[in-house]
């Protein structure tokens, strides 16, 4: 559907702000590769069901589109399940790699490690099957989170008790493990089943309960299958397959994985000028939060032991969600974001607002994209390009053209904007679609000229 101007619908700006920025159509070739799903069968990325991400393959479509360029240093401000520093270090490439998330950080950690041999890997996993049958069973603690095991004090639960304990063997079977690769490595095994073995599952931005949860009733052997089965058809099968003695990798990005905030510490971490090309994809101004998404793993595994580590989490993650009353009146001079900001301010009188922190965390969102862009151009080398995927929102029936805002933050910044690409559309939630049908997911390409 076009309007007068000759402009789709969902390209226009909902406001005098005219697009100024080249938007090049991309949903054929990105379409097919923007999604972590392709991953799901590929070695060594598929050991943990991530939910977001992209594919393998938009790696390698960046480095070949740049192939008469020399790369030999990138940087990725947001690691998640490390796809990016895995499949550059498959390519022989440096990358610099960060992730606030403990549960992220250490499966990035566990499929970034260069030195497994299928010998050690077996001898590992055949003690930890030995050594869980010969525990007994012990009391599950749901005195920090009260509803991750069964209780008669609580009407739902994470857990069923049978689980519970079978869950609570495997983890102390690996905790004994005396060689940290391989408790890492099986550690990541456990928190790859642990939604299936669950009464929950992942439902758009936060854990629901399975339908049917009441009458699933997992036994201590269907867990260790579970568990057996992981082990055996995907990490052993892949570290057989991938992991050669005597051979080695040209490229180990582990040591340049850090488990920290990037928005600070790259400037840290990183040398000013050092970095060729930076591929990254940032919480989407959604309102999810990626610590809830993850809570059952990070409150089984101890990656957050109470729930002040839990606050403490989602208060050092990018300012995406409303988990936190954000109160911060940090602004940026941004003309685009200033207008959208006067729209949703004006719109969001006609609703009864879910969360009063909303549009502070609109604004604060691009706080942060200000942060981390000039980081980006400090540490970039010229002729040093970004590609940058990132998607529109809507909030109180006003679409956030947050691909164009990015571009405008970086232009600011010093950044030449070559286009933005469009991959695919996202569906709208049921309360926007009247007015916002779709939201653009994109890629920009910024160069540091």
């Amino acid at each position: 559907m076009q309007d007068s101007c000759g402009y789709n619908r969902f390209d226009q700006c909902m406001s005098n702000d005219a697009l100024k920025y080249n938007y090049a159509d991309f949903t054929d070739t990105y379409g097919r590769i923007m999604q972590f799903n392709k991953n799901k069968q590929e070695p060594i990325h598929r050991w943990y069901p991530f939910v977001e991400g992209y594919s393998k393959e938009f790696i390698q479509s960046i480095i070949d589109e740049n192939k008469e360029q020399k790369i030999e240093c990138c940087l990725e401000p947001f690691s998640g399940s490390g796809t990016t520093a895995l499949e550059l270090q498959n390519l022989g490439i440096k990358c610099y790699s960060f992730e606030i998330n403990p549960l992220m950080y250490l499966i990035g950690k566990v499929k970034l490690e260069t030195e497994y041999t299928y010998e050690r890997a077996n001898y590992w996993f055949t003690k930890i099957k030995n050594s869980r049958d010969k525990l007994n069973d012990t009391n599950l603690d749901s005195s920090v989170f009260p509803t991750l095991y069964q209780s008669d004090k609580s009407k739902k639960w994470n857990y069923d008790n049978e689980v519970g304990l079978a869950v609570k063997k495997l983890k102390i079977a690996i905790d004994a493990i005396n060689e940290e690769i391989y408790k890492d490595l099986f550690t990541i095994a456990l928190a790859a089943i642990l939604l299936d073995v669950s009464n929950l599952y992942r439902n758009g931005k936060c854990l629901s309960y399975k339908k049917n949860w009441t009458s699933i009733k997992l036994t201590k052997e269907d867990v260790f299958t579970k568990f057996d089965k992981k082990v055996t058809d995907e990490l052993l099968e892949d570290i057989k397959n991938s992991f050669k003695p005597n051979v080695e990798f040209s490229q180990k990005n582990k040591s340049f994985l850090f488990n920290s905030d990037s928005r600070f510490a790259i400037n840290e971490k990183v040398e000013d000028n050092s970095i060729d090309l930076v591929i990254t994809s940032p919480p989407y101004l959604n309102s999810r939060d990626y610590t809830d998404t993850y809570m059952l793993e990070l409150k089984t595994l101890g990656f957050t032991k109470d729930n002040a580590q839990i606050q403490n989490l989602r208060e050092h993650t990018f300012r995406s969600h409303v988990q936190i009353h954000w109160h911060d009146n940090a602004d940026i001079k941004n003309s685009l974001l200033k207008s959208t900001l006067k729209r949703l301010d004006k719109s969001s009188k006609n609703f009864t607002l879910w969360n009063p922190s909303i549009i502070d965390m609109i604004r604060l969102y691009f706080v942060d994209m200000d942060t981390l862009f000039k980081e980006l151009y400090k540490k970039m080398r010229k002729g040093g390009k970004v590609y940058f995927n990132v998607s529109n929102s809507a909030y109180f029936n006003v679409e956030i053209k947050t691909l164009d805002i990015c571009a405008s933050i970086a232009e600011d910044i010093g950044f030449s904007v070559q286009e933005i690409r469009k991959a695919r559309y996202l569906k709208t939630s049921p309360q926007q679609k009247e007015h916002v049908d779709k939201l653009l997911e994109g890629v920009i390409v910024l160069e540091k000229k």
